[in-house]
């Protein structure tokens, strides 16, 4: 692939990634409500599911999915279904001061299954994987295969990149705005309102 056509592909990529969704919420939530390591943890179950979104692609799963409408939207579905469990459990969370120690017993493995389950679950990843790739996939080049790795694996290497990215700087506002307890509440209602408005509006893209 020539140069200037994988640094525009690298720029779709992290604007991409830079662009509000229902992982972005998710990582940032648990960033701001436990700390930087959970966030990472977050970040690495979602690009892990990648992995699965590129598999299907490649094995013309995805494809599949795109020409049958009910199994495209039964997947939007749950995914809407996972994003208001979120919100709502989200509104569970305690103060992180408690949750310091809740971290160390239940692992960080937690966080990462959390990332996992909602990104396998994000109808966005799917199309765009299916919309995306094709654009930068060369008949002419030939080796359609060695193409998608490639394409898959900048895309995963780059998106967790900016995530972390953004988890890190992220993590300041968590060790000083947020040590405040009141601070911390209003956070959870913001985020939980966010993930609400992202579970309404896959909704209705959905049924329209």
């Amino acid at each position: 692939m020539p140069l200037n056509e994988l640094l525009t592909y690298i720029v779709f990529v992290i604007g991409f990634a830079i662009s509000p969704g229902p992982n972005q919420m998710l990582y940032l939530t648990y960033t701001f409500e436990y700390g930087r390591k959970a966030g990472w943890a977050t970040a690495a179950g979602i690009v892990s599911a990648f992995v699965v979104h590129l598999s299907a692609i490649i094995l013309g799963l995805t494809a599949l999915l795109i020409s049958r409408p009910f199994m495209l939207d039964l997947l939007r579905y749950l995914g809407i279904a996972y994003l208001f469990f979120l919100a709502i459990n989200n509104l569970k969370t305690r103060p992180w001061k408690k949750n310091e120690t809740t971290i160390n017993a239940q692992g960080l493995i937690h966080f990462y299954y959390k990332g996992l389950i909602c990104n396998l679950l994000n109808p966005g990843s799917v199309v765009l994987y299916f919309s995306l790739l094709p654009q930068f996939i060369h008949a002419d080049r030939g080796h359609f295969l060695a193409q998608n790795l490639l394409l898959g694996g900048v895309q995963m290497g780059f998106s967790f990149l900016t995530n972390c990215t953004i988890i890190f700087f992220a993590g300041y506002a968590t060790h000083t705005f947020f040590k405040d307890e009141k601070n911390q509440n209003r956070l959870k209602y913001a985020m939980s309102f966010l993930i609400v408005v992202f579970a309404i509006r896959m909704f209705y893209i959905t049924v329209n």
